[in-house]
């Protein structure tokens, strides 16, 4: 139907994600205040955009994925579009950091967070000999440690001490 309100020209995109920019963009240009927020919503992404460049963030937290397109909200933490898939299958709450919107509180959160401190307090106690990171091609290995990392906390300790080695390498015996 017709409507006097203002609306995009354009006939209603196939595509969610045109639908979605339409509305960011509408939103944006609404009001003095909403501009207002839109300078506020550009510097949350742009904090957001540098805690995901951080060295300690740009490996998918779950695998060896070095996509980290999506943030897990419960964990503050940036894993890969398969691992994200699978943190839902947990219930997990998860947001793609380019399509959704994000809060001031979790920005703030991911700053004080992120892979790193997931890495110090979740895999406190691993080892690569005893279950070695899931590679990005593997969801059933992803799956599997992703119940052991966060569902049953299995290498769980609180933070404090020095981040597991990042990657499956091979380690000495301690003597």
């Amino acid at each position: 139907g017709s409507s006097s309100t203002a609306a995009p020209s354009n006939p209603p995109a196939a595509s969610g994600n045109a639908r979605w920019a339409q509305c960011r963009a509408g939103a944006a240009s609404r009001s003095p205040a909403a501009a207002m927020s839109k300078a506020k919503e550009d510097k949350i992404v742009k904090l957001l955009k540098e805690i995901q460049r951080r060295p300690e963030n740009k490996q998918c937290a779950d695998c060896t994925s070095k996509g980290n397109q999506y943030v897990v909200s419960k964990f503050n933490i940036f894993v890969c579009t398969t691992c994200s898939g699978i943190h839902r299958e947990f219930q997990h709450r998860n947001k793609s950091v380019g399509m959704s919107n994000f809060t001031k509180e979790e920005v703030e959160a991911l700053d004080k967070a992120g892979n790193g401190l997931m890495r110090r307090t979740y895999m406190a106690r691993w080892s690569p000999q005893e279950f070695p990171i899931p590679s990005e091609d593997s969801p059933a290995d992803i799956r599997k440690f992703i119940e052991e990392k966060y569902v049953r906390r299995r290498w769980y300790a609180e933070a404090g001490g020095p981040a597991p080695p990042q990657q499956a390498a091979p380690q000495q015996p301690a003597a």
